[in-house]
């Protein structure tokens, strides 16, 4: 089963964390169930909702070649909204 590759740290992200969405990079294959299920088992949260989106791939390729040709992505963006009482600990104690 695939999952969460990293957590994203944007200005955009960071001004959710205070409505209780996180958002995260994750592989391709798993589905926004799968995504839920491994997330609340992981964490030991309450998902309310997940969103998925595939981010722009970027600028073109530096290879020299003329057709422009783009890069693939190869990751899709999780935006995981959580019950108001279950924050996942960005630091977790030691």
């Amino acid at each position: 089963m695939g999952g969460v590759e990293n957590s994203v740290s944007t200005d955009k992200a960071i001004r959710s964390l205070e409505r209780k969405q996180y958002s995260s990079n994750a592989e391709l294959t798993p589905s926004k169930t799968e995504m839920k299920r491994w997330i609340e088992q992981l964490s030991r949260v309450v998902v309310v909702a997940t969103n998925s989106h595939r981010p722009p791939a970027g600028g073109r390729r530096s290879t020299g070649n003329a057709t422009g040709e783009r890069r693939r992505v190869r990751r899709k963006r999780m935006v995981t909204t959580l019950r108001v009482n279950n924050p996942i600990p960005l630091f977790p104690s030691k």
